[in-house]
This record gives C-alpha cells, sequence and structure tokens, in this order.
C-alpha cells in the first residue's frame, strides 16, 4: 500500500512469473500434456500461463489424471491471486494522497522578538483542503527515579494549529518561550539530547470528500538556526498566485541573526 506504483507492478508481476514457474516443473515432472513435445518445458510454462489466467487457448490441453488435478489446483489458485491483486490494486488506486510537500529544513529565527521554530508545508494540489490541522510533537528522554530512561513525547504550542482551508503554503511556528521543551537549545544540544520533532497533517480533500494524513520527521541535521525562508510565492499581473518549487526548500541567513 506504501510503495510506488511501478514497484508494487513489478511484484504482482514477479509473484505471477513465480507461480507459473512452479507448475511448469509440476507438469515437467508429471507429464500428460498434449500438444506439448516431450523433453521440453516451454510449452509447460505457457500452458500453466494459459492455465492461471484461465484463457485456455485449447491447442495444449491435459490428458493425464495428474496433469488435470495440477491445473485444477492452479485454476483456483488463478481466481484466487486475480481476486487478490485486483484487490490490493483497487486500494492503492482509491486511496487518497495528500500531496503535502514539508520544507526540507527547520529554522529557528527571531519572529517578533522572540526565537520561533519554524518549518513550511505546501498543497502541491491544485484543490483545497478543508479543516486542516498540523500537531508537531518532540521526544524527549526523561530519567525516571529508579534510574531508568523513558522516552516521552511532548506536543509543541503552534501559533495556529487549524486552517479552515489550505490551498496554497503554510508556516507552522512554535514560540521558543521558557516553557518550551527548546528552551535554550541549539541544534548540537538538541542531537545530544536525542529530540526528533515528528509533524502530523490532517484534512478533508474538498475533491474527493476524504480524509488525509501526512507526516514528517525532522532531526537535527534538518534545523537551521538563524535562517530564513526563501519567499516563494508571487503574484502575476494578472493577480494569480504562483508557488516556485523549486526554491521551497530553499532558506538564507538573515542579516540580523543572533
Amino acid at each position: 500500500m506504501t510503495v510506488p506504483l511501478p514497484m508494487l507492478l513489478g511484484i504482482l508481476a514477479l509473484v505471477f512469473l513465480a507461480i507459473n514457474i512452479v507448475f511448469t516443473v509440476v507438469y515437467a515432472f508429471t507429464g500428460g500434456l498434449e500438444g506439448v513435445r516431450a523433453g521440453t518445458s516451454l510449452g509447460a510454462f505457457f500452458f500453466s500461463v494459459q492455465t492461471l489466467s484461465t484463457t485456455g487457448y485449447g491447442a495444449i490441453y491435459p490428458v493425464s489424471v495428474a496433469a488435470n488435478f495440477a491445473s485444477s489446483v492452479e485454476s483456483l489458485i488463478g481466481l484466487l491471486s486475480t481476486a487478490l491483486a485486483t484487490g490490493i490494486l483497487f486500494a492503492r488506486l482509491s486511496r487518497p494522497q495528500a500531496r503535502v510537500l514539508f520544507s526540507k529544513a527547520i529554522i529557528i529565527r527571531r519572529y517578533q522578538g522572540t526565537p520561533t521554530l519554524m518549518f513550511r508545508i505546501v498543497n502541491e494540489r491544485r484543490n483545497q483542503i478543508a479543516e486542516a490541522r498540523m500537531s508537531v510533537t518532540i521526544t524527549r528522554d526523561e530519567t525516571e527515579e529508579d534510574g531508568s530512561v523513558m522516552r516521552k513525547m511532548v506536543n509543541l504550542k503552534l501559533e495556529r494549529d487549524v486552517s479552515p482551508v489550505f490551498a496554497l503554503s503554510w508556516v507552522v511556528m512554535h514560540k521558543i518561550t521558557p516553557d518550551s521543551p527548546l528552551f535554550g537549545k541549539d541544534a548540537r544540544k538538541i542531537a545530544a539530547d536525542g529530540n526528533v520533532i515528528i509533524c502530523s497533517f490532517s484534512g478533508i480533500d474538498d475533491t474527493l470528500s476524504a480524509s488525509i494524513y501526512a507526516r514528517h520527521v525532522y532531526g537535527a541535521e534538518d534545523l537551521r538556526v538563524g535562517h530564513r525562508f526563501v519567499d516563494v510565492i508571487e503574484r502575476k499581473p494578472n493577480g494569480d498566485l504562483m508557488i516556485d518549487y523549486g526554491r521551497f526548500h530553499d532558506t538564507e541567513l538573515e542579516q540580523t541573526a543572533e
């Protein structure tokens, strides 16, 4: 369900080939196929393909009890595998895709006088996502009274975690105040503490009226302090807004960064 479509088709093709190879060996061992020259396995292979796909051209057919029994078993496997492959492909192709792109970098910059953690997302489709929601969680290790270390998850308070309509881009912000788990930390400290930032997005596809989800994980290696995101939204002469995806992940060092 999660592999790329070409890989899924390749897996189904390999399974189809493997079943036919197994039954080719069975037919070559049992014999009893009319229209196949003795000592050749190519005819048995093509008979297996015809049986598994329920094609049956009639030029090759079983005549012995063993061959008939093997072809009956293969016909049943063919029916079940066809139904299974159809279900997998239908579920794979009908599943709504979020197509929400997260910036590769996550930054910390001063915003309204307060250090603020920021990353941005963009809707890669032309449609709109209703009731878009974002949650950001940071993992941190805490030492218990008995000396054991337990990994806990803490939700970060966002400036805005709900958007009625998400059509273009969204800059997600968390102000690093004294009550924030990130207060007083830099990239080195975050890496030493093993902190990982997990971002989860959910919404309703306005076209399919189906719930969609997306998730991205940031580590210390993705953090850039004192940077700002490069502007990607431009307005055309006719008033339409355009997003330059080529610069979506780019950041630049702020001149006033501290």
